[in-house]
């Protein structure tokens, strides 16, 4: 196998519509265990979140938050890559917290929701009524209208007053539905920045990596790596920016993309 990293992101990807990973993708990564690759799993989840849904041992690596924090999981140690100015994420707070359906705050522990009512509260996610209780560094905002008209001119004010951040709409492609929101990350992070850092401190390069998304937060790293595969059930950008197309999240997709290189 030629190459030296396979990366996945989560949901709608590795993940099944029921929020689970199948025997066939773990089968299939330890296939390229053998072959001497790092299996990296990069997320806008949390680390807490992540936890909720699998066995972290399953990966060598995780990038989580949007490319905010790369977590070593045989140490049980992660570094921040950069995270939201305090000012910056109040102002926004103060900008759309009554225009909106609410805010989500997260950092690499716990996600903390105002004003947005939370069907079920877990340990790593919690309800809010103000932005003083949220007590760790904030690594990402998302932001939910009302419609997506709400949503794109969210956007567009964020990136009048604030052009340095990275800004982009998101799709749950889990969901029978096209509703988006804002997700709001410092300048210096995304996917693609965290994984290019990762690459070259373990020696290798973005031509090494195969990776498997399925939204907009995919595109940048789907572009940059040696082969960018889209989910079978990807939003039609990341189909249209991949080198190839796999079949759904539902259906294994991530495995039989590397069962299929792997008998190549």
């Amino acid at each position: 196998m030629k190459y030296k990293i396979v990366a996945t992101d989560f949901d709608g990807t590795l993940l099944s519509s029921s929020k689970e990973i199948s025997e066939v993708n773990k089968k299939a990564f330890d296939k390229c265990k053998k072959h001497g690759c790092y299996i990296v799993g990069i997320s806008a989840r949390n680390l807490s979140s992540i936890k909720s849904v699998c066995d972290i041992n399953i990966f060598d690596y995780l990038i989580i938050n949007n490319g905010t924090y790369i977590y070593d999981v045989s140490n049980g140690r992660g570094e921040y890559l950069d995270y939201l100015n305090p000012d910056v994420v109040k102002d926004i707070t103060d900008m759309f917290i009554e225009k909106s359906n609410g805010i989500d705050y997260c950092g690499v522990n716990k996600y903390y929701s105002n004003k947005t009512k939370l069907r079920k509260v877990r340990p790593f996610h919690l309800q809010i009524s103000g932005l003083d209780e949220v007590d760790e560094q904030v690594a990402r905002i998302n932001i939910f209208g009302n419609s997506n008209e709400d949503v794109y001119e969210f956007k567009r004010i964020v990136d009048e007053k604030y052009p340095d951040l990275n800004t982009i709409t998101m799709l749950d492609t889990d969901l029978n539905s096209d509703r988006r929101w804002v997700a709001i990350n410092p300048s210096t992070c995304n996917k693609a920045i965290a994984l290019k850092k990762f690459t070259q401190e373990i020696g290798h390069k973005m031509e090494d990596v195969l990776y498997f998304g399925d939204a907009t937060n995919d595109i940048e790293i789907i572009t940059e790596v040696g082969c960018g595969v889209a989910m079978g059930n990807a939003i039609d950008e990341v189909k249209d920016a991949a080198n190839d197309i796999t079949v759904s999240n539902d259906e294994d997709g991530v495995a039989y993309y590397i069962n299929k290189i792997i008998n190549e």
